[in-house]
């Protein structure tokens, strides 16, 4: 197995004094406050926005929190509490890996109709030659949630299987 890269200020401050001398030399010199600054101003690293941490850590909620912070959004008057967004399931997955019952119910569905992997992913409106749904029935790998609700959607689709 690959060991995972550190990427601490070590590793930046080497990047700037192999590939970018001149940000580095600004960097001795205070015109950078931190090795972050020069990084970002050597084009190394980006800035990370609000928006993208949201992004973030709403990918790694499960959906109970993720539920409890649409609540929360709908009481604070940033969502409009009409209609909100539907939440996967969680007989689908937990977690974000899908569910023993939700894995068994998906082959069947797959043997009956007689579909690869690549039809359901095109019935589900990915790309055939994504493997997200098949490493998590092969492995139990995690699940993005929008690829939940669409599971969601085209297991009850075929709800009649």
């Amino acid at each position: 197995m690959a060991k995972k890269q550190v990427r601490d200020n070590a590793y930046y401050e080497d990047r700037l004094k192999r590939d970018h001398p001149l940000v580095y030399a600004d960097l001795r010199a205070g015109k950078h406050c931190t090795v972050t600054d020069a990084a970002v101003a050597a084009g190394i690293k980006k800035v990370r926005t609000r928006l993208l941490e949201l992004k973030n850590a709403w990918s790694k909620a499960d959906a109970a929190e993720q539920a409890d912070f649409l609540k929360w959004l709908m009481a604070s008057g940033a969502l409009s509490t009409g209609s909100p967004p539907s939440m996967p399931s969680a007989g689908i997955a937990v977690d974000r890996r899908l569910t023993p019952v939700a894995r068994r119910r998906i082959e069947l569905i797959l043997s009956k109709r007689n579909l690869a992997m690549g039809d359901l992913m095109v019935e589900l409106g990915y790309p055939p030659l994504n493997a997200s749904v098949g490493m998590a029935l092969a492995r139990g790998t995690r699940l993005q949630p929008d690829v939940i609700l669409a599971l969601q959607k085209w297991l009850a689709a075929n709800a009649s299987v």
